[in-house]
């Protein structure tokens, strides 16, 4: 049963993450009739552009741009494509750039630089359009002047390991570059310019995706230092002074609603994890599950939402409820982990290794927890499978499951008993999904 369990709950993930695939997205959203081009409520006129400029930046921006180039096959484009090391290739016209994520590096730099040139060409005559999806925050980068690159990717480390939202780093974020908390939109302007947007954070909050570059931001200062107050995070010299200046007003907030560039922006949303887990329920009806959809909205740290879901499973195999068996219980969202040591994993192989031991010796029942991403932090795989028997398969291996959350060494764990989940990088990204299976 075990095995056929593994085998549903993958071939529902992947339902999922098939739903939100870029190009798929891009295409739904955007139709050409002759030379009109219609997005959401707004219809473009081709012919009265002079230049057509593309900006595509997070882990989709490739399969994006190519859907783009479909699309537009026989109009001159001119731009770049910025996507994750190992997410490059090849396109017709649009140059291609590979950065670091989480965390940005040299290449991410290069790339903010290379987005403000292009910018900077773009008049009243022409129309820019972004391709904005998960992992841009960290792919493009160009911080305000006088903030250090080296400074900026230390916070950026200690942010991630803080236990800190998806919101409040972007909060942060927002407030150290020139291109996030609408700066793209600053830049493009006078021109027209439509957003595209796969979206991974929790809300599908548009000031939130990849830190809000074409849109107004209704966060200050005073939030920035509110969470670094909150998560005791030091700053180095240049981001501290930059932090005194702006609670002092004497440097520009991030773009807020009212804005006039704000008057020549499209945005539409076009791919989200609510979007990802309608197609996994779709299919794990198809796979004769009962199935009930809790929500998109999760968040909180990584072990402890784990335990809400180990409390689901014994729910259905004591009482039978939320629904009788076989049932499937779907949710995604993005949760935490507050690192304490330095151990090897993901939030989702967390996750799981949190379930495993709460449901040690159970049985008829499976849990999935997945990146939608393929990538699990920073290591190979998306996630992880776990269930009743996994704490004692791995103490046979000499793993111990406590002491392993606690080092935060998830993939140790399912790495010696087989149960990580390695699907590669999928070219997409709308945060995380979880499946439970009771049979």
């Amino acid at each position: 049963m075990r095995n056929g369990l593994k085998k549903d709950a993958a071939e529902i993930l992947e339902s999922a993450i098939e739903a939100v695939e870029p190009s798929v997205a891009v295409k739904r959203a955007l139709t050409r009739e002759k030379n009109t081009l219609q997005v959401g409520s707004r219809s473009y006129d081709l012919d009265m552009f002079r230049n057509i400029y593309v900006v595509a930046f997070g882990e989709a921006s490739v399969p994006m741009s190519r859907a783009l180039e479909e699309i537009l096959y026989d109009i001159p484009l001119k731009g770049v494509a910025i996507t994750k090391y190992g997410l490059g290739g090849k396109l017709g016209q649009i140059e291609v750039s590979e950065a670091a994520h989480p965390v940005p590096d040299e290449n991410s730099l290069k790339a903010g630089q290379l987005v403000k040139e292009i910018l900077a060409q773009a008049e009243k005559e022409d129309l820019v359009i972004f391709l904005i999806s998960g992992g841009g925050s960290s792919l493009l980068t160009l911080p305000r002047k006088d903030v250090s690159f080296k400074e900026l990717v230390k916070l950026h480390e200690a942010l991630l390991s803080s236990g800190a939202t998806i919101k409040e780093i972007n909060t942060v974020r927002k407030h150290l570059s020139t291109v996030k908390g609408g700066g793209l939109a600053k830049m493009a302007f006078p021109a027209q310019s439509i957003s595209l947007m796969l979206s991974d954070v929790v809300g599908d909050t548009p000031d939130i995706i990849a830190s809000g570059p074409t849109v107004p931001d209704p966060s200050t200062f005073e939030d920035f230092y509110d969470i670094v107050e909150r998560y005791q995070i030091t700053l180095l010299p240049s981001i501290s002074r930059l932090l005194e200046d702006g609670l002092n007003g004497l440097i520009e907030e991030t773009l807020k609603t009212g804005d006039p560039v704000f008057g020549n922006c499209y945005s539409e949303l076009i791919g989200t994890n609510c979007t990802a887990l309608c197609s996994a329920q779709k299919k794990a009806s198809q796979l004769g599950y009962n199935t009930l959809l809790l929500s998109s909205y999760v968040t909180g740290e990584s072990k402890e939402i784990a335990k809400v879901f180990a409390a689901l499973a014994k729910n259905e195999l004591l009482h039978g409820r939320p629904m009788s068996r076989p049932a499937c219980i779907l949710a995604g969202g993005e949760v935490t982990v507050t690192v304490r040591n330095n151990g090897k994993g993901g939030r989702c192989q967390e996750m799981a290794l949190s379930f495993a031991i709460e449901v040690e010796g159970l049985e008829d029942m499976l849990f999935l927890a997945a990146g939608t991403d393929g990538i699990d932090g920073p290591t190979d795989a998306a996630g992880a499978f776990a269930d009743g028997s996994s704490v004692e398969k791995a103490s046979m291996q000499g793993m111990d499951a406590t002491k392993m959350l606690s080092s935060h060494d998830s993939y140790s764990f399912f790495n010696s008993i087989g149960d990580l989940h390695k699907i590669g990088q999928t070219g997409t990204n709308v945060m995380d999904i979880y499946i439970l299976l009771v049979r």
